[in-house]
């Protein structure tokens, strides 16, 4: 996979950033992600951020209040395209979010953070205009100076931060579909592969059998993310959902047509638990349980549903 720190293929309407920062790549992106800290930096003196909310994923809203030193107020909103954590973050004015257009596309931000490895930053700031009205507009407002200053306010703040005590959980490589990756014990690993094939398209990827045949460790991709899989050995004891009496993990699986998907696996061997009807939460969504024990949530998230815990909250029945 790319490094998504590396930079992006250069653009004519693009305006540029770059420079190396004194501060380690997640304490830059901790900066640009925590709304607490976006205040005390984001857009250079003598205007200031007074309020950010972030929903930090793609399609997710990003709105900054700005104030200005005569009591002026710009309301910056926009959406989120792309965020690997520690890496990148992509943003575009073109949607506010939940991709519903904004009245006028201004530019796309493309920032990248790439880790020095000596506790220094080589941090990129793409400013990629819809035209050259836009850039030339942009420059004449003054990118060059005003990005500059934002930056050296940002490394002022990320070099004040106390460092973590504790190792920061990040992915290694991040979209590669290793970040938080199932591990089931089947009884009957080889026959669980067949089924998810079947039911789920499942790829195979890996299988190493013992002698006897069992398989003590295999994977597959499913919905391009990784599981794994193994056989029960009791004497180890590695025991799956049937000889354990149940299950308390839901796995889940998102997708473009849930109940598509369910009478798919149900045809294959799958159990109905919940049939997919609309939730409160906006999604189509159903439970299987699987021949081995395993349950498996399946859903189609509903457009423009509600993502936040006060929208959520407000959504929930009574």
């Amino acid at each position: 996979m790319a490094d998504p720190s590396k930079p992006e293929t250069p653009h004519a309407l693009d305006l540029v950033l770059e420079r190396t920062i004194n501060a380690p790549a997640d304490v830059l992106y901790r900066c640009y992600t925590e709304p607490a800290l976006v205040v005390q930096w984001f857009c250079p003196k003598p205007w200031k951020v007074t309020e950010a909310m972030l929903d930090l994923r793609p399609g997710g809203a990003s709105y900054h209040r700005m104030e200005g030193p005569d009591g002026e107020v710009n309301h910056v909103r926009g959406q989120y395209l792309e965020v690997v954590p520690g890496r990148r973050i992509v943003g575009t004015d073109a949607f506010t979010g939940d991709w519903v257009p904004s009245e006028k596309p201004f530019m796309t931000s493309i920032i990248t953070f790439r880790d020095l490895g000596d506790g220094t930053t080589l941090y990129r700031a793409v400013a990629r205009h819809w035209s050259e009205e836009d850039k030339k507009a942009h420059e004449a407002m003054g990118f060059h100076d005003g990005w500059s200053k934002a930056a050296d306010q940002l490394e002022e703040l990320a070099k004040g931060l106390p460092r973590e005590t504790e190792a920061r959980v990040a992915p290694a490589n991040p979209g590669d579909g290793h970040e938080v990756v199932p591990h089931l014990v089947c009884a009957g690993a080889a026959n669980a592969i067949a089924f998810y094939t079947k039911a789920f398209g499942a790829t195979e990827m890996i299988r190493l059998p013992t002698p006897d045949g069992a398989l003590y460790h295999a994977s597959v991709a499913i919905n391009g993310q990784m599981v794994m899989l193994v056989d029960e050995f009791p004497e180890q004891d590695c025991l799956g959902p049937k000889s354990l009496g149940g299950t308390p993990v839901t796995i889940h699986l998102s997708v473009t047509d849930a109940k598509g998907v369910v009478d798919r696996a149900v045809k294959a061997g799958a159990t109905l638990v919940m049939p997919v009807e609309r939730q409160f939460w906006g999604d189509l969504y159903g439970i299987v349980e699987d021949p081995f024990g395993h349950r498996w949530s399946i859903a189609t998230p509903g457009e423009n549903a509600p993502r936040t815990t006060e929208a959520l909250t407000a959504a929930m029945p009574l």
